[in-house]
């Protein structure tokens, strides 16, 4: 959030127009706007295209094996893996919220009072204290609470197994 508003300020400031990536520049979507209303699906089935060559390009990767680093010692490669963990937690945090609201099992309003963290944008690093790391657990534990709770219940009730979401 501080970011953006620096960024902001710093446009402001130089006088020039600043546009967010992947963000249109304005007065230029006229184009897009035409394309939409001749065929509203367009923009959808290239977006779900995308989602599979994703999908398809991690699957590609599960053929390789995992390079392993002899320099690295296991201090450092807890700590990479756990930070690289939360932070794909995270990002799968949005992915269900952004589901749940697809789906209208989570209203506009709560969606909206998640403050996702800048640090779950940022490469995994060996570099995070266990403290930064626990902090950062915290908060994913807290949000992935709320979240996964609404398909949690859902599974217990049609599947009827109480232990549907159990991973102990």
């Amino acid at each position: 959030m501080m970011r953006k508003l620096v960024a902001a300020t710093a446009c402001l400031v130089v006088g020039s127009s600043c546009v967010t990536p992947g963000e249109p520049k304005p007065a230029t979507s006229s184009a897009a706007e035409q394309a939409f209303e001749e065929d509203p699906s367009t923009f959808g089935i290239d977006s779900e295209r995308w989602s599979m060559i994703i999908d398809r390009s991690h699957e590609g990767l599960n053929l390789v094996e995992v390079r392993s680093d002899h320099d690295r010692d296991a201090r450092t490669d807890w700590l990479l893996r756990t930070d690289r963990a939360l932070k794909e937690d995270a990002l799968r945090l949005v992915l269900l919220r952004n589901r749940l609201l697809a789906m209208g099992l989570l209203n506009k309003q709560d969606a909206q009072a998640i403050d996702w963290p800048q640090w779950m944008f940022e490469p995994p690093s060996s570099e995070e204290t266990p403290d930064t790391l626990e902090a950062r657990l915290n908060w994913v534990s807290g949000e992935a609470e709320k979240l996964t709770e609404i398909g949690c219940e859902i599974g217990r009730k049609k599947s009827d197994e109480p232990l549907f979401c159990s991973v102990e």
